[in-house]
């Protein structure tokens, strides 16, 4: 609710000035944009629910033997979406350029499971059901055979490709156990989180490519450099974001 609603609202004698004023001053309240979350129906709430009360009781070390995996776009620009930041007033504003088609892009798959995490792929141009199969076949299963044991469990969300017949004859082949997984649950699933570190240290300082091998190189690297702690954090939340959305009915969680 805005100042302006809050006047109206509740009929205050005074301008909507005078409200920012009073709120701005308030400790315990700070303006911020809501926390996204995907629209959810009933039947996703109680699918998530189910899931998440399934799970809640799993220990460190099942979670450990998950493979998280995921597809993640990159953007000479920056990340898609407005750029936010702290401005001093003492200083010129910052600009943001774009190129005026938004610049060339870069899809790029990984994986992480315990403190161990998988190579990057480069995905060339759409992806189909064979590609995927493809870098699961050279990249997940040579990733699985050295670092895990036999008992690995493979999670991957309700992407079209993911979810087609073939994908799952390939998995059943391969005795790839997967994970069932509840639909509008970005919140569940950590290597959401892992991207968004990974995303913060690609675009550090506002940083913006010149072209797809500067980009490449730089997502090679931050990759590379993001440490056991911070995959042995994310792998440890598990628990506690199963608790959070059964205690939330399967509503959205803070993750």
């Amino acid at each position: 609710m805005t100042s302006a609603e809050l006047v109206k609202t509740l009929q205050l004698p005074i301008k909507s000035s005078r409200v920012r004023v009073v709120l701005s001053s308030t400790p315990t309240l700070r303006y911020m944009r809501m926390a996204r979350a995907p629209m959810m129906l009933p039947r996703h709430k109680i699918a998530r629910e189910s899931w998440a009360r399934d799970k809640v009781t799993w220990t460190p070390s099942d979670w450990a033997n998950v493979v998280w995996s995921d597809e993640k776009k990159f953007n000479l620009d920056g990340p898609d979406g407005f750029a936010f930041y702290w401005h001093d007033l003492r200083k010129d504003r910052k600009v943001l350029s774009k190129r005026q088609q938004g610049g060339d892009s870069v899809m790029v798959w990984g994986a992480f499971a315990g403190k161990k995490k998988c190579d990057l792929v480069v995905l060339e141009g759409k992806q189909n059901v064979l590609m995927y199969i493809q870098t699961l076949e050279t990249n997940l299963l040579p990733f699985v055979d050295q670092e895990l044991d036999p008992s690995w469990t493979f999670m991957q969300d309700g992407a079209a490709v993911h979810r087609a017949n073939c994908v799952y004859e390939w998995f059943e082949e391969e005795e790839v156990h997967v994970m069932d997984w509840p639909a509008k649950s970005p919140d569940l699933n950590p290597i959401e989180n892992l991207w968004g570190i990974l995303a913060r240290k690609v675009y550090a300082h506002e940083r913006q490519f010149n072209n797809i091998d500067e980009l490449l190189e730089c997502i090679m690297d931050c990759w590379e450099n993001i440490n056991t702690e911070t995959l042995d954090k994310l792998v440890g939340s598990m628990q506690k974001r199963c608790f959070d959305c059964a205690m939330a009915k399967g509503g959205p969680t803070k993750y």
